[in-house]
C-alpha cells in the first residue's frame, strides 16, 4: 500500500515585509509562488519544478530574503545561468532596495580579485551572495570535505568493480574500462585534495570558511563543486537539504538525473536506507 500522502504546502499567509511591490510593478505574488517559498522555509529547501514563466525569480529572491530576514539562515547564496545572473540580482535589489547584496560583475571576478571578492564574503553580513555557475565554480571548496566525498566515492566505485568481476563474461569490456577509469579518476583527485591540505595556508579562504549556510541554485549545475558545497551546508547543520533548487526541467533526460537529486539534497535519506549506489536505488 501506498502510505505516503504528497504534502500541500499553503503560503497565503506570507506578507514579505520590505518587499517593494510598487517598484516590481505587482500587486501581490502569485499564489504558487507564496506556497513555493512557504515549502522551501518550512523544509529548508527542497525543489521548484515550476514551468517557464511561473516566477521562479522572485520565488528564489523573496524565498532567499524571508529566510534570512526570519533567521533561518545567515549568509545565502544564489547562484544561476550566466545569461540569467543579470536580472536575478536586478530583481533582487530591486525587490528589496535596502538590502545588503554582493553581485559581483565578470570584471570583478579576475584572478587578482577573485580572493578579495572571497573575503568579502567571508567577512561581511550579506543578504544575499549572487553568483554565475561558473563564478560559483572558481571558489576553493574544504579540502577535508573533498576527501571525505571522493573517499565515499571511491568505496562506491570499489564495490561496483568488485559487483562487475564477480559477474565475469556477462559484463562488458566498455562497463569495465569505464570503472577503472573512475577509480583512477577519483584517486587522482584524492592525491589533489590531499596535497591543497598539505600546503594550505593559514589565511586561505575556502566555501567552509565563508559562511555560507544555504544555496538557492536556479538551474541546477550538479557538478562536483556542488556537491562539496552541499555537504559543507549539510554538515554544518546536520541535516539533508541545505539548497532550493529551481528549474522548469528538474528530470530532461534520464532516471539518472532523478538519482542524483536525491544524492545531492538527501544523503542521509538514503543512507537511512542503506542506499549508496545508482544499482541499490534503481
Amino acid at each position: 500500500f501506498n502510505c505516503f500522502v504528497r504534502p500541500k504546502y499553503d503560503g497565503s499567509h506570507l506578507t514579505f515585509p520590505g518587499l517593494d511591490r510598487k517598484a516590481l510593478g505587482i500587486e501581490d505574488l502569485y499564489p504558487s509562488q507564496k506556497d513555493a517559498i512557504w515549502m522551501d522555509i518550512l523544509l529548508g529547501g527542497g525543489i521548484v519544478d515550476h514551468e517557464v514563466g511561473g516566477g521562479k525569480t522572485l520565488i528564489m529572491c523573496c524565498g532567499t530574503y524571508e529566510k534570512k530576514r526570519i533567521g533561518l539562515v545567515n549568509k545565502p547564496m544564489i547562484t544561476g545561468l550566466k545569461a540569467n545572473i543579470h536580472e536575478i540580482a536586478k530583481t533582487f535589489c530591486t525587490a528589496y532596495p535596502m538590502a545588503r547584496v554582493l553581485y559581483p560583475g565578470r570584471e570583478d571576478f579576475t584572478p587578482k580579485k577573485r580572493e578579495q571578492i572571497f573575503r568579502q564574503i567571508k567577512n561581511n553580513d550579506w543578504d544575499a551572495v549572487i553568483l554565475s555557475h561558473e563564478q560559483f565554480g572558481m571558489i576553493p571548496q574544504s579540502p577535508e570535505i573533498q576527501q571525505e566525498i571522493l573517499r565515499a566515492e571511491l568505496d562506491s566505485v570499489m564495490q561496483n568493480l568488485m559487483l562487475l568481476k564477480a559477474q565475469g563474461k556477462n559484463v562488458s569490456k566498455r562497463m569495465l574500462t569505464g570503472c577503472i577509469k573512475r577509480q583512477h579518476n577519483l584517486e587522482a583527485k584524492l592525491q589533489k585534495a590531499q596535497y591543497a591540505l598539505d600546503h594550505r595556508r593559514d589565511d586561505a579562504v575556502d566555501f567552509r570558511r565563508m559562511g555560507i549556510d544555504h544555496l538557492c541554485v536556479d538551474e541546477s549545475q550538479r557538478a562536483l563543486n556542488m556537491l562539496f558545497a552541499l555537504r559543507t551546508i549539510q554538515e554544518r547543520t546536520g541535516r539533508d537539504l541545505g539548497a532550493t533548487f529551481l528549474s522548469g526541467t528538474t528530470i530532461s533526460n534520464s532516471l539518472t538525473e532523478l538519482y542524483l537529486l536525491f544524492k545531492y539534497l538527501r544523503p542521509k535519506a538514503l543512507d537511512r536506507q542503506n542506499i549508496r549506489t545508482f544499482d541499490a536505488w534503481a
